[in-house]
């Protein structure tokens, strides 16, 4: 017995110590990174979609513009996250995540778990998978040996998974994202609570249009899409100053069938009305203003 023992509790300890070196190693090279890159992410889950990026990194920083489904273009600069359009950088009404950033957080944290590390052969090169394992989310990062390079990354959750695989990558000049970052006017001041407030639904709602009217002097903003596969929402969202009573308008779409609720986020009332069931209703209200 003893015999089998000691060469097991060896090759475990050996296993753990490489695991160890490899992530310390590849944090190190990672945050002197400097890239230009496709990649391809795959949500899956109640809502599916594929979007197609380019990535533009340095370290933890990075530019990132969707080109498709819809084109949208964000950055991640010292830890907060902007919106970007007609070359200005406005701080995201919510933050924004992305889930090769969220690895790396982890990655250097102690609040996950590393499972296992292993050697594979991923896109024919050498490479190390590492799994990582939280609270909520198993987390699987393929990592080019010789590059240091991450080239694939898979989370999944109970409902839900989302793929992130690199197509191409180059390494660029140290300085060539402060080049670009150069030619945007940055700015920091805080948005609104309206603003914020659009973003979270937006966030949390498929197919959506959203709309600003005025009426008696009061500013109605408008945002409607689908909560799910089988229900419509619309959200209506005005100043608590307006004077507004947020109760006329739930009767008023209970008197018409719908289920409503009414939340007051900060200062301003939202106005949500379905026509699905009421459990659902309170669940993804739960989930959208939970930090309320």
């Amino acid at each position: 017995m003893k015999v089998f023992v000691y060469p097991i509790i060896f090759l475990t300890l050996a296993l753990y110590a490489f695991g160890a070196s490899f992530i310390n190693t590849f944090l190190t090279s990672y945050a002197s990174q400097s890239i230009q890159a496709q990649r391809v992410v795959v949500e899956e889950g109640q809502n599916s979609r594929v979007k197609y990026e380019n990535v533009l990194r340095d370290g933890k920083n990075e530019i990132i513009n969707v080109m498709a489904p819809m084109s949208f273009e964000w950055a991640l600069i010292d830890g907060k996250t902007y919106i970007i359009e007609d070359g200005e950088m406005r701080l995201s009404p919510v933050p924004i995540v992305d889930i090769e950033q969220r690895f790396i957080e982890l990655l250097s944290s102690a609040t996950s778990t590393v499972i296992a590390t292993q050697n594979v052969i991923y896109q024919g090169e050498p490479s190390v998978q590492i799994n990582l394992i939280t609270r909520n989310s198993t987390y699987v990062g393929i990592i080019s040996k010789n590059s240091m390079i991450l080239k694939f990354i898979k989370v999944e959750r109970n409902d839900s998974s989302i793929s992130m695989m690199y197509t191409q990558i180059t390494l660029v000049p140290a300085d060539y994202f402060n080049k670009v970052l150069k030619s945007f006017k940055i700015y920091n001041a805080t948005p609104d609570t309206v603003e914020m407030v659009v973003w979270q639904l937006i966030s949390n709602l498929n197919n959506v249009n959203v709309i600003s009217m005025k009426i008696n002097n009061v500013t109605f903003v408008i945002v409607s899409g689908m909560m799910s596969p089988q229900s419509n929402t619309v959200c209506y969202i005005f100043k608590v100053d307006s004077k507004v009573s947020p109760e006329s308008f739930v009767s008023q779409f209970k008197a018409q069938g719908y289920n409503s609720i009414a939340v007051k986020y900060n200062d301003v009332y939202v106005v949500i009305a379905t026509n699905g069931k009421t459990d659902e209703l309170k669940a993804w209200v739960s989930r959208v203003f939970a930090s309320e």
